[in-house]
């Protein structure tokens, strides 16, 4: 299915991702065509694979001054919710010598930071470059209060826990726009919105090509993928159970154990990155008995 997907594709002119990585690169590399940069900023480096590494040093090639100032790659392995690891140096990028870390975390409290890289616990991560990263010596420079963490017998009635904790007035009064429940799937994402709507709740859900306009009232609502790079005050982590996290499907489809340990890792730093979305009150709910990726 995969072969005669691609085949449809490229007869209607569109390519995977990957495919035209390498297209730009070979058009680059054999025509010899020169762009007019002389600089490439990138963010979220960790979530570009290979082939789009490649094509960010084709862009600007390597120059006899080693690189001076002509790359600028800012990303952070613990969030790697997409791509599968690439190596800096294997894609002709060196950063050894010029890298530094930044260790203050300005958005979450500390104890909303060491819930989320608690959860993170067992998953070797790397450094973008060939070596292993830790989170030692990083901190916040707010210490807040403990993530709520509380378990329901039945969906329904997490959902009805989540509506009264919605309903409560936060100490320093945000408004519902700064209040974002995430969900792990877009089937979950409907249930909280349909119980939101019965409960006379205002909520906009965040769609993968819709952005948040700050502009339109309502609680906040979003799969834990969509929320990637956004902020919020309040956030609550919804609907939590073992059938989901991990989702049974991707563990089925593993064929190896190595690949079963790649899911739930995946998973671990999706959860890693949805909480870490709160910058002051985190809640985390589940139903039935609580996954174990998200003890935290």
């Amino acid at each position: 299915r995969g072969a005669i997907g691609g085949l449809a594709r490229r007869r209607e002119g569109l390519a995977e991702p990957d495919d035209a990585y390498r297209e730009a690169i070979a058009i680059l590399e054999n025509e010899r065509t020169r762009l007019p940069y002389t600089s490439v900023v990138v963010d979220e480096t960790q979530d570009m694979g290979e082939p789009a590494l490649r094509l960010v040093r084709a862009i600007v090639p390597k120059s006899d001054d080693g690189d001076r100032d002509s790359l600028f790659l800012v990303g952070d392995a613990h969030q790697r919710i997409y791509s599968r690891k690439a190596s800096l140096l294997a894609c002709g990028i060196e950063v050894r010598g010029r890298a530094s870390r930044l260790r203050l975390n300005y958005r979450t409290t500390e104890l909303i930071r060491r819930y989320a890289v608690a959860v993170l616990e067992g998953v070797a991560v790397d450094d973008l470059d060939d070596d292993l990263d830790t989170l030692a010596g990083y901190r916040s420079l707010r210490r807040g209060a403990d993530p709520i963490r509380i378990g329901y017998a039945t969906p329904s009635k997490e959902l009805a826990g989540l509506i009264d904790w919605l309903r409560e007035v936060p100490p320093d009064g945000n408004t519902p726009v700064s209040t974002a429940v995430l969900v792990r799937t877009n089937r979950q994402l409907s249930e909280v919105e349909a119980a939101l709507d019965a409960a006379g709740l205002d909520a906009f859900v965040l769609r993968n090509n819709r952005p948040d306009d700050r502009g339109i009232p309502g609680i906040r609502l979003a799969t834990m993928h969509r929320a990637k790079g956004l902020e919020f005050d309040r956030v609550a982590l919804a609907l939590l159970s073992n059938e989901t996290i991990p989702p049974r499907q991707a563990l089925s489809h593993a064929v190896d154990e190595a690949g079963r340990r790649e899911v739930i890792e995946r998973e671990k730093s999706l959860i890693h990155v949805a909480g870490t979305r709160a910058r002051s009150e985190l809640r985390v709910s589940w139903h039935g008995s609580r996954p174990d990726l998200i003890l935290g």
